[in-house]
C-alpha cells in the first residue's frame, strides 16, 4: 500500500512540474487589464501544459525599461505587449525577440501577413517581408 500511496504521490508531484509558466508582461489597466487576465486563464485553463501569468508592469515606458533591464540581466519575460514605437525599438534590438513568423513557423500554424492591414503590416515587417511583431 506505501508503495501504490509513493508512486501515486511521485505521479503527482511530476504531473505539477510539468507546467509550464509563461510570464506576459503588459501595460493594461482597468478593463484591458481585466480583459488581458481573462485571456490568460482561459488559455491556461485550456490546457495543461502551460499556464501563462499576466503581469501589469506599469505605464508603457516603465512596461518597455522593465523589459529592456530583464532581457540584459538574462530574465526577459517570455510575451511582453510595448507601444508602437517600443516595438520598434526591440526589433531593432538584435536577439532580443524572436519575430512572429519564426514562433508561427515553428509552430506549424499559418500565418498570412497579408491579413493585416497594409500600413500597420509595414511598421512590423523587415526589408525581406518577414512580419516581426
Amino acid at each position: 500500500m506505501r508503495a501504490v500511496l509513493a508512486a501515486a504521490l511521485f505521479g503527482l508531484a511530476a504531473q505539477a512540474q510539468a507546467v509550464t509558466e509563461i510570464q506576459w508582461w503588459h501595460a493594461m489597466t482597468g478593463a484591458n487589464n481585466d480583459r488581458v487576465n481573462a485571456l490568460a486563464k482561459r488559455f491556461s485553463d485550456s490546457q495543461s501544459d502551460y499556464k501563462v501569468t499576466a503581469v501589469y508592469k506599469g505605464s508603457y515606458p516603465e512596461t518597455m525599461a522593465g523589459a529592456i533591464a530583464a532581457y540584459r540581466a538574462g530574465n526577459a519575460p517570455a510575451l511582453l505587449q510595448v507601444f508602437e514605437i517600443g516595438t520598434g525599438t526591440m526589433m531593432a534590438a538584435k536577439g532580443a525577440i524572436k519575430p512572429v513568423y519564426e514562433v508561427m513557423a515553428e509552430a506549424g500554424e499559418p500565418f498570412d501577413p497579408k491579413v493585416y492591414v497594409p500600413a500597420v503590416a509595414g511598421y512590423y515587417t523587415n526589408a525581406k517581408g518577414q512580419m516581426l511583431s
